[in-house]
């Protein structure tokens, strides 16, 4: 289940931008590495940094106070949360200052793994993006959908390792190093650069005999079926993310990220959290009153019309509507006249008989 930002913070809702600031601040210097060696002090760093992440941000808190938790959690990776985010920065302009080399950057990358791509020879698989398309139904209740994904995967036949029974050696180009060095003249001088093994691509490793399936990369391309949980209230442009599912790396593999594409739906029409709804109504109906039969997005409801009820004031059915932060919005009923194309002459006269009760000589220019 996420986590509570408010609750990481110790703050209420309704906290001030500067109460959100002095908490993070407290939390902040009780709890950063330098400080506090204990095991559980980095996680609840990392915990207090990405709440104040998203709350200080008056964009992002507006989405977490709509979502919740869990829906903002579909919505933002972690990347999207600390995005032009300067932890330097902020610690700099709030007068911390714990000094030294782990200050700074390079904490943060180590915290929140944004620097693992580039370490040395890691294998680290892309991000793929797929679409899926569903119903207005399924986008309000939720659903499980299956899609199919085109990725890089492990190699079946060696496992992943890219060697015939699995046994790997020491690279001979760069004799474990992982590194190759290379040597030119210029006009400046000697330039000596170092870069990565071009025969192991830094690992430092190769296999002692090559997979024969995969060529000895211990990947492979394939089409897989995938079952996705498509969260209730998500809206068409909505992006998940499945961490894992996309390309295979050996070191970490890459996310599938998956864009909601949401149907019209010809009964139904979506308003921010609300769902508006024609309904047409007998013209004697609005005159008499009486109980009608309803849509709604889980099957039918019987609802009463007053007597005289005008068309222009919308039904409210409260609750039924898109889910959102531990509430719903409300499917609004707007009410259509319906007006008969045929009368029969028992029934023209008893209109006949209203209109010369109401005062009026005509009615609809038939008279």
């Amino acid at each position: 289940m996420a986590k509570d930002f408010y609750e990481v913070l110790g703050v209420k809702k309704e906290a001030s931008a500067d109460e959100i600031k002095k908490a993070y601040r407290q939390l902040a210097l009780k709890f950063h590495p330098d400080v506090n060696k204990s095991k559980e002090a980095e996680e609840k760093f990392k915990e207090i940094n990405e709440a104040y992440a998203v709350l200080s941000d008056p964009e992002k808190k507006k989405q977490y106070d709509a979502f919740g938790p869990e829906g903002f959690n579909q919505r933002y990776t972690e990347q999207d949360i600390f995005r032009g985010f300067d932890f330097e920065k902020i610690f700099r302009d709030m007068g911390i200052d714990f000094g030294g080399s782990q200050f700074g950057g390079s904490i943060f990358d180590n915290l929140f793994g944004f620097s693992n791509a580039q370490q040395r020879g890691a294998d680290v698989g892309n991000d793929i993006l797929a679409e899926v398309r569903i119903s207005l139904k399924d986008a309000v209740l939720g659903a499980k959908k299956s899609i199919r994904v085109r990725h890089v995967v492990k190699c079946p036949a060696c496992n992943g390792t890219g060697s015939e029974g699995g046994r790997i050696v020491k690279c001979p180009t760069c004799n474990g190093s992982g590194q190759v060095s290379a040597t030119r003249r210029s006009m400046f001088g000697i330039i000596q650069t170092v870069s990565a093994c071009p025969t192991c691509g830094g690992r430092g490793t190769v296999p002692e005999k090559p997979c024969r399936s995969c060529g000895g990369t211990g990947k492979k391309v394939a089409d897989n079926s995938l079952e996705v949980s498509i969260p209730k209230g998500v809206d068409n442009g909505t992006r998940l993310r499945l961490r894992g599912m996309g390309d295979y790396g050996r070191d970490r593999s890459g996310d599938l990220y998956i864009d909601i594409a949401v149907e019209q739906d010809k009964t139904f029409k979506r308003k921010g959290y609300d769902i508006v709804t024609e309904v047409h109504v007998p013209f004697y109906v609005f005159l008499l009153g009486g109980k009608i039969t309803v849509p709604t997005l889980t099957g039918t409801t019987e609802i009463q019309i007053k007597e005289l009820q005008q068309p222009s004031e919308n039904i409210i059915l409260r609750g039924l509507g898109v889910p959102y932060s531990n509430t719903a919005g409300n499917e609004i009923l707007k009410l259509k006249v319906d007006i008969p194309k045929r009368m029969t002459k028992e029934q023209k006269e008893m209109i006949q008989k209203f209109a010369s009760l109401d005062g009026k000589k005509k009615l609809f220019g038939v008279f």
